[in-house]
This record gives C-alpha cells, sequence and structure tokens, in this order.
C-alpha cells in the first residue's frame, strides 16, 4: 500500500516527516547520486538531496522527535501537540525533507515500504520587515552644525560707546594739528 503526497509547485515552508525501515547505510544510499534511488523509489520528478536530512533516532541522544522538530526547525507547539505522543514512540531512522527539496516542481510523491509518511508541518517563519535594513553608507549623512562661536574671554571688558568716540575725536585732532604743522 501507498500514499500518494501532492507536492504544489509554489510550495515552501513546509517540512514532511518520514521513517525509513532500512539501516542507516542503506537508507543513506536511497540519498547518493543525487537522491536518484529515492526519486525512483518515489516516482518523484526532482529531488535536491541538500533539503532532506536522514538520521538515527540514536544519535539525537535521547532526544525525542518533536523536541528536534521544534528546535531545529522551528515547528510550533500547537503544530506538534496533536500527534506528539506518536512522534515520541518514533525509533530507528527518520527523514525530514523540506519544501525546497522539490526544487519549486509540483510533483506526486509516492510513500512506499520502506518509507512511512508521519506528518507534514509548517516551519516556522521570521515575520517580514516592513523596512529592508540598509547598510550604514546608504544612510543620509547627518546634518553638519556649525560650531558654536567660542566663548567670550572674560578678562576682555568691551569697550564703552563713549570711549569710543573719544578716540575718534584726539585722533582727527591730532590729524588737524600734525597738518597745520607740515
Amino acid at each position: 500500500m501507498s500514499d500518494i503526497l501532492e507536492i504544489p509547485s509554489d510550495e515552501h515552508g513546509l517540512v514532511r516527516i518520514f521513517t525509513v525501515d532500512l539501516s542507516l547505510d542503506e537508507a543513506q544510499l536511497l540519498l547518493d547520486d543525487d537522491a536518484r534511488a529515492l526519486q525512483k523509489m518515489t516516482g518523484a520528478t526532482a529531488l535536491d538531496p541538500d533539503h532532506i536530512d536522514l538520521f538515527d533516532m540514536n544519535d539525537l541522544s535521547g532526544m525525542p522527535l518533536a523536541d528536534y522538530l521544534a528546535e531545529g526547525h522551528g515547528i510550533s507547539d500547537e503544530e506538534l501537540a496533536p500527534i506528539r505522543a506518536q512522534l515520541e514512540r518514533v525509533k530507528g531512522r527518520v527523514m525530514v525533507m523540506r519544501s525546497a527539496a522539490f526544487e519549486r516542481i509540483g510533483q506526486q510523491l509516492r510513500v512506499t515500504h520502506p518509507l512511512r509518511w508521519i506528518a507534514t508541518f509548517g516551519e516556522a517563519r521570521d515575520p517580514v520587515p516592513l523596512e529592508k535594513p540598509r547598510a550604514e553608507s546608504a544612510l543620509p549623512p547627518e546634518p553638519v552644525e556649525a560650531p558654536a562661536p567660542p566663548p567670550p574671554d572674560p578678562k576682555a571688558k568691551p569697550m564703552k560707546p563713549g570711549l569710543i568716540i573719544g578716540v575718534v575725536v584726539a585722533v582727527a585732532v591730532l590729524g588737524v594739528v600734525l597738518w597745520a604743522l607740515a
């Protein structure tokens, strides 16, 4: 018996979980040579092995599969809760296929022995920023403020208007006297 999973061409952000009823070495052969053996077995049109993880549950040092999916793929507790008990009973080899493995090609995936589909989850997504971050060099220059005038010298005393007039009159009188003597 086999399940058929429909993979739409515009799919992104999903993670499909499978158990693999093979030894780890045999299961690894499915991913060798650009996953051609897995592609042939499932009838997939295209598979990118860079987006397929294969591991033995023993390699997780006792971490339950649900915790691995939450921490490693950001799958929310709300999505995991309905089948957490089933995920925690998984033993042996596990294959995790991210949407990118299907190379944006709409296709059908025939899931048959030695694969067994467990579930499909949505990966956590960062919220889209409202404004793109910009390099500091792209920011407009900050306005340059004119330097403040130096503070007045506390020892300097301003000249009084009467003194200025007196100096001007004295210079004029001296000029007339020198002109008359010449």
